[in-house]
């Protein structure tokens, strides 16, 4: 609890932060994850800090880079890369904290059979729409690839990005068909509609295989808008809902009307004569945490293409600079004031 207000008449207002709000004073010097399970990944981003792993469920290896980081931070990022969801869980023992662990599961929550219409049950309900970022193809770059000669020594100069087309027929996109017939874009005679492409670049994938995976699983998140409704939870037919649990929206307000799956991101509950519980249910956005990690990796790619054009390593110096900036934009935003746990 970080701050409470106590007007004379009307509610007490409590402002509380996340347990896990202290990683972000422990630090990580340098750890290189190499094919490593997500239970190993999280024993090193805990181990400077009082927390231990309570579960783990997330199953697979991967690998990442942990360079001058606080714990928060290098949490987060085994929640990337694993594709996992983090629960905080506090033991009370005697009037006090006895343990603190981490539960990390492959997704909080779960299918209840949630339902909500918007157009239908609209009493108090707010509705926050982002159409900008809707892509029906993506075209998926990887790692900077060095130009060589046809004995496969380096040449210098430009180094292109790995692509998948090698893999998918010789096309480096792909696309949803379904997602084309709704939010594409109309071709010059209207008489059909044409794929809105968009791009997601890899910087440290150098298999063509996994690129494509990797960018059919980032076009899941394109194909429709970033939605959001905040709503009573008595609005919801289906009962109570928790954190993480999925929803089916019918918007029947658009037209045709939009038929979505969504999550519970957000639960607000009032305390008074009666305990009164608002929800925010979306196609979750990014949280700048993940759009700060967006931008380290399109600064990867750029010393790629720097380093490309210069032959050399003289632009170690720039490269230093770029990073230490990046870092910091991304300290500057772990704050976890919008988050829910």
């Amino acid at each position: 609890m970080v701050r409470t207000d106590e007007p004379l008449d009307g509610l007490c207002s409590v402002y509380a932060e996340s347990s896990l709000c202290e990683l972000l004073d422990d630090f990580i010097e340098e750890q290189h994850l190499v094919s490593r399970t997500a239970r190993q990944a999280l024993a090193v981003a805990l181990a400077p800090t009082r927390w231990s792993i309570a579960s783990c469920d997330v199953a697979g290896t991967a690998g990442c880079v942990l360079y001058h980081v606080n714990a928060l931070w290098a949490l987060r990022r085994v929640a990337e890369v694993w594709d996992g969801e983090v629960e905080p869980v506090i033991t009370v023992a005697g009037g006090r904290v006895a343990s603190r662990s981490i539960r990390f599961k492959e997704q909080l929550g779960s299918w209840r059979g949630l339902r909500f219409t918007y157009g239908k049950n609209m009493a108090g309900c707010t509705r926050t729409v982002l159409e900008q970022d809707v892509y029906t193809a993506l075209y998926g770059f990887g790692a900077g690839l060095p130009v060589t000669d046809e004995d496969g020594r380096y040449t210098g100069g430009y180094r292109k990005k790995l692509t998948f087309g090698e893999v998918n027929g010789g096309v480096n996109w792909v696309g949803d068909e379904d997602a084309r017939l709704v939010w594409g874009r109309w071709n010059a005679d209207r008489t059909a509609k044409v794929h809105s492409f968009g791009q997601v670049t890899f910087s440290d994938c150098d298999d063509p295989a996994k690129l494509l995976a990797l960018t059919r699983k980032a076009l899941v998140d394109t194909v429709q808008p970033k939605v959001s409704y905040e709503v009573d939870v008595a609005a919801l037919d289906g009962g109570e809902c928790g954190l993480g649990d999925e929803v089916a929206v019918v918007d029947s307000s658009r037209t045709p009307e939009w038929r979505l799956k969504a999550r519970v991101v957000k639960r607000v509950r009032t305390f008074g004569d009666a305990v009164i519980c608002r929800v925010t249910i979306g196609t979750v956005q990014q949280v700048d945490y993940a759009v700060t990690s967006s931008l380290a990796a399109d600064v990867a790619a750029l010393q790629n293409d720097v380093a490309g054009i210069d032959g050399n390593l003289s632009v170690a110096t720039s490269v230093q600079v770029v990073e230490s900036t990046v870092t910091t934009a991304i300290d500057d935003l772990d704050e976890l004031a919008d988050l829910d746990f």
